[in-house]
Order: C-alpha cells, then structure tokens, then sequence
C-alpha cells in the first residue's frame, strides 16, 4: 500500500503532473486493499481480478455519470455486487473497495470528452498495473511457504494470548468480565484456525507426502489445533481449583507454569514464521523450563481437598501433553526444510496454469451462493447506497461522493455491527481531520509531508483489523495530506467531508434498522440450535461410529466453527439497541462449549491410549453412553423451543446401536459425566423459554 501509493505521488511531483499521479494513486490504492493472504497463486489470481474491475467499474461510472436516472440503477447494482463479493472472504472486502469507490469516484468526477476519458482510463490501468507489479513482485522473493506459515503462527499465538487469560481469569476469579475473556480468546483461536483452513483448506490426510513442505505445514496446523484443544481443557480443569485458598508458593508456581507455557508456545509461533535457529533455541530452552517447573509442583505438598487435586494433575497432564506437541512442532518445521523464495519454486509454465478457468468458475458460484441473510444484505446495501448517491446528486452537494461511499463502508449485515462501526468511522474522521488541519498549520518541509504520506499508507492498513476507528484516523490524515498536495485542500474541505460522513453513517445506521433489517436477536437462537446440533453429531460420530474415526479433528472443528459463529451473533446481540437482553442464552452458549470441550478431551484421552483401541466399551460403560445419550436426544426435542425452524434430526435409538468401539478410561468417563450434567442443565434452562416465545407470538 506504501509502495504503490506514495511513488506515484513523487513521480507527479517531479514532473509537473500531479493532477494525473493523483488517480495513478487512488487506482493503486484501491487495488492495494486486496488482502495478500494466502498461496502465490492466490496472490495473482486476486491482484488481477481487482486490477480487472477497478478499469471496468471505473468505466462504468465515467459512463453513467452525465445522467442521474442512469447513475442510480448502475449504483444499486454496483453495490449489490460489492456485497455479494464480501461472500469470498477476506480476499474479496478489497475487490469490493475497487469496485465501489471506483465507480463512485468516476461516477463524480467524470472527464466530458472522448480524449479526457482515454487519458483517464489510461491513468486508471497505470495505476491498477502498477499495484498488481508491486505486489507480484514483493509476493514474489518472499519464501513460498511463507503465508501459509504465517497462518499457522497466527493460530500458535492466539493460543498463547488464551494460556495469558486463562492465568489472568484463574487469579480474579470474581470477574465476570474474565470468565468472558477466556470464551472470546477461544473463540479468537476458533477464528485463527478457520483463517487458515480459508486459504488453505487441505486438511493433513488429503496432501500427499510426496509435496514434503505442505505436507509437513498441514501436520503442523494439525498439531497447533490439538494444542489449543489441551490449553481449552485446561481452562475447564481451572475451574475445579480455588486459586485463593492455594499457598502461596504454589500460586507462584502454578503462575510461573504458566507464564512459560505462554512464553514457550509465543517462542514456537515466532519460530515458524521467522525459521531462525535462534528461536528454535529460545523455544527449546522454554520448552525445557516447562519440564522442570512440573517436576517442581509434582514434588510440593499439593491440597489434600480430592477435586483440587485430581483438576491440579489433570492440569500437568495437559500440561506435558502441549510439551510433546510443541516439540512435534519444531520437528515438524526442522522437516519442512528449506523455504526458498517464490521466483525459485515457480517456474513460468506453472505461473501460467494459475489462471485456469476453473478457479473463476469456482469463485462465481460462492459468489453467487445466495441464502436469505446474505440477499437481504446485499438489497439494504444496494438500497442504501442508491439513496445515498440520489440525495448527493440531487442536493448538488460538493464532494457528494463520500456520502455514498461512507454508507457502503459502514454498513454491515447486522444491525449492532453496523452501529458500532458507524461510532468507529465517525470518530475516526473526526479525529484525523483535525490532526490533518492541525499538521497542516505546522511549518514543514515537502519531503516530511511525503513521509508521512508514506506512514499513513502503512498504518491505516494495520489497524484496519485491529482498530477501524484508529484505520480511519489514518485514511483521514491521508486524505487530507494527499488533498493538500494537489492544493485542493481547505479547512471546509474536512468540514465538508466530517459532515457527510456523520450523514453516511447515520444512514446506514437507518437503512440497517428500517431496510430488510438483520436482528442478532432473531438469528441468535437459529445459530444456537446450529451449533447444538453440531455437538450432537460431533457425540453420535465419536461413541457410535462403526469404527473409531481418526480424524476426529473434523467433527471438532466443525463444532468449534458453530460455537464460533453463535458467540459472534450473542456479542452482536448484546451491542443491539434496546434493555431487555436474556442472560439464558449466554448460560446455553457456555454450556454448548464445555460440552465441545469434554467430547475434545475424551478424543484427546484416546489418541494417548497404547493399547489396543479395538477393545470395545464395557456393559456399564455403555449404560452411561446411553444415559448420556438420552439427555441429548431431550435437549434436541426442546430446539424448536429455541428457533422455531429448527428442524429435529433423526434421533439416534440407545438399543438399537453398535457399541462403542473402544473402552474408557477414567478420564474418558470423568468428561463423559461432565457432557451429562451439561446437558442437564440445558435442559432445564430452554424448557422455560416455551412460555416467553408464546407471549411473543400473541
């Protein structure tokens, strides 16, 4: 973004031509927001699509622009378009910025003769080219394996950031706010995994291991999930140990124990992304520090209360099982071998067949995958910024065009997300026209300006995830340093542009509460029921499969992914307007996880095992299997408590299944208990939801 956006700048600067460097720039900069995750391949295929529409859109707007009655239905379907792209994920949020605001910028600024419109074409594909060239190039010496790399670290990080609140939560138990803290840093390692499964969704059995580096990185995904699946189990066994009534030199310990955890598993995602030998050292040592620090606790006198005690072993089992899998890590890396860079690894016959027509297909059908939550957005959306581009055109307003492209910024397909980042963008323009007014008044050479330029470019892309509010003080303070080059810009240009994004996002905010609205309160039960459901199949798969299933880590992820999904929808939910907010549907959420969390640690248990798995359950085993099975059928006929479309599946009959295939353990039937008392206890809090939904119907 640095790189493509601030060059042409300079390029205009020295030769006089700056009015043109301007929409070099902006091409480039649009083009630029396509995310760069993912495989080479990938890279090129997505640079080029968003260098494609970013010419086309543009055109699109050049032509349109001389009649309002032609530039509405060509915005409507421009900005229907943009959200449907939104459908591909990550990729495609930046091939819907060059979609809209290039055909929004055409559409406002167009040129008036067949000349000025080639130039401004040309310019156009310059500056699409150009971002493409930077990207394909930069994308281009980095090692191949590189961002599948990077995917896989980012997951081994969020797992450390969970081992750092589940210490912090452990210590003030009192806090609510903690307990939620440990959900959501589960759910942020949930969302790094299927991050990584979105660009590279081959899972470690399907890649052959004759392709030795994928194959190895796949494994080393596989290992990462297993150790989040260990550190959640551990923060379930906290809950057993009153950390207070502990002595104090064993809070010490068990504080130390956990700061390494944290520091060893920091050090491995460093490892991976950086492969320095270095790091490799400072993770062993960690890893070793780990070790001892067990050997330690095992050697103090621990509570003599039986719980604590059995959840404090638990927790050092769990403990030394995530050493073995840290260590599988580094060896799994040390097998990748080399990573050479991608100039290397591709030849120009293989960069050739990354453009088969079937990838196109491909995309056009998830792009084209319409559902009722994804149609209804796209309408508002198209809707929205079809008004918002009336009211600009028709009210004359100068620089209308931030209005419409505030709006397709803002909204989003649910209604609390929407508000929230109405507050985010608003602020964030606020904040940096005034800090841009403020720069501006400052005695400063022309060389500082570009170099901020140059920062600005760099920042607002690294908050654009972290922080939206601080991304867009950036793309403010960016706009204004860009305006003020071209010597357009004035005090009353940022008044004009605060204004118009205060009335973009209050037309969002409207469109989101009156247009096809989208309530959390209405589709948090539906995403509720999905995930039960999921736990249901993820409980019939591993106790009545035909034969144990080995890879389990399926059925898990896809129960994850539905546990994610509704702890989205329930913070979206608690951010909508309105007071009247059930805490049941938080105590349902927490119940489903720890549920997910047991079935994890009984899969967990078995691939410990060295024996035998064959051996099947034994007759009383099998009664509790049972048991525990008709309390989950109980639960499933109460889902259409919770949504009434929610279709009951066909029950699984206790008498009339295979048994289990393979026999519990302890811990196994510890977890098999707990999955009982869970299922209980959802029980009785949905049945009294019956009464409540009726009333809402009459």
């Amino acid at each position: 973004m640095a790189l493509a956006g601030t060059v042409p700048i300079i390029w205009g600067l020295a030769t006089g031509q700056l009015d043109n460097a301007v929409w070099v720039t902006l091409t480039a900069e649009a083009v630029s927001w396509v995310e760069m995750k993912g495989s080479f391949a990938w890279r090129v295929r997505t640079l080029l699509a968003g260098a494609a529409l970013a010419v086309l859109f543009a055109l699109a707007g050049q032509l349109t622009a001389f009649n309002m009655w032609l530039s509405l239905p060509a915005m409507f379907a421009v900005g229907f378009l943009a959200t449907l792209l939104k459908n591909l994920g990550d990729r495609a949020s930046g091939l819907a910025i060059c979609v809209y605001l290039l055909f929004i910028i055409g559409n406002a600024l167009p040129e008036t003769n067949t000349a000025a419109i080639a130039l401004r074409l040309q310019l156009i594909a310059i500056g699409a080219g150009w971002a493409v060239f930077v990207g394909l190039t930069l994308s281009a010496v980095m090692p191949g394996q590189e961002p599948f790399r990077r995917q896989i670290a980012l997951i081994w990080r969020s797992i450390a950031t969970l081992v750092y609140t589940i210490s912090r939560s452990a210590a003030d138990t009192s806090s609510r706010k903690l307990t939620g803290d440990v959900y959501t840093k589960e759910n942020d390692v949930r969302t790094a995994i299927d991050n990584s499964y979105e660009f590279y969704s081959r899972m470690a059995h399907q890649v052959s291991q004759k392709d030795n580096q994928q194959y190895q990185l796949a494994m080393l995904r596989k290992v990462a999930g297993l150790a989040a699946a260990n550190v959640i189990s551990i923060a379930g066994e906290m809950e057993h140990i009153d950390i207070a009534g502990l002595d104090e030199t064993l809070r010490i310990k068990a504080a130390t124990l956990f700061s390494a955890l944290k520091e060893a598993i920091n050090r491995i995602s460093i490892f991976v992304i950086t492969l320095k030998p270095e790091e490799k050292l400072l993770a062993g040592s960690q890893i070793n520090r780990l070790k001892k620090l067990i050997v330690l606790i095992r050697q103090y006198q621990l509570p003599q209360d039986e719980t604590q005690l059995r959840a404090i072993n638990r927790i050092l089992q769990l403990v030394e099982r995530t050493i073995r899998l840290l260590e599988n890590a580094i060896l799994r890396v040390d097998a990748m071998g080399k990573d050479m860079p991608v100039y290397r690894s591709y030849s120009f016959l293989k960069t050739l067949f990354l453009l088969k027509p079937r990838y196109l297909l491909s995309s056009l059908r998830v792009l084209f995958n319409l559902d009722t939550l994804t149609t209804r957005y796209a309408l508002r959306s198209a809707i929205a910024v079809t008004l918002a581009l009336f009211l600009s055109r028709a009210l004359q307003i100068d620089h209308g065009y931030w209005l419409p492209f505030s709006v397709m910024i803002i909204i989003q397909p649910y209604f609390g997300a929407t508000f929230k980042k109405a507050i985010e963008r608003v602020t964030g323009t606020l904040m940096g026209g005034l800090a841009g007014s403020m720069l501006l008044h400052v005695p400063t050479g022309l060389h500082i300006t570009e170099g901020i330029l140059f920062i600005t470019f760099v920042l607002m892309v690294y908050y654009v995830r972290r922080s939206y509010a601080i991304a867009a003080f950036f793309i403010t303070l960016n706009l204004v340093l860009l305006f003020n080059l071209e010597a357009a810009y004035n005090d009353e240009l940022m008044v004009t542009r605060a204004l118009l994004t205060i009335g973009g996002a209050m037309l969002a905010i409207f469109s989101g509460f009156a247009l096809l609205p989208t309530w959390d309160k209405k589709w948090l039960p539906a995403h509720l029921a999905a995930a039960i459901q999921s736990n249901y199949s993820y409980f019939s798969n591993t106790f009545f499969a035909p034969e144990r299933i080995v890879n389990w880590t399926r059925n898990k992820r896809l129960a994850e992914s539905q546990n994610s999904n509704v702890f989205d929808s329930f913070n979206r939910y608690m951010d909508e307007p309105g007071a009247d907010k059930s805490e049941v549907y938080y105590q349902i959420i927490t119940y489903n996880v720890r549920i997910t969390r047991n079935l994890n640690n009984i899969h967990l248990e078995q691939d410990e095992k060295k024996t035998d798995h064959a051996t099947s359950a034994s007759p009383a085993q099998q009664a509790k299997i049972a048991e525990c099975l008709d309390c989950f059928n109980h639960v499933m006929r109460l889902l259409p408590i919770l949504d009434d479309h929610a279709a009951i599946p066909k029950l699984l009959d206790p008498f009339s299944l295979p048994p289990t295939p393979f026999a519990l353990n302890e811990a196994q039937m510890v977890s098999l208990e707990k999955v009982i008392i869970e299922l209980k206890t959802m029980s009785e809090e949905i049945a009294p939801l019956r009464p409540v939904k009726e009333v809402d119907t009459l």
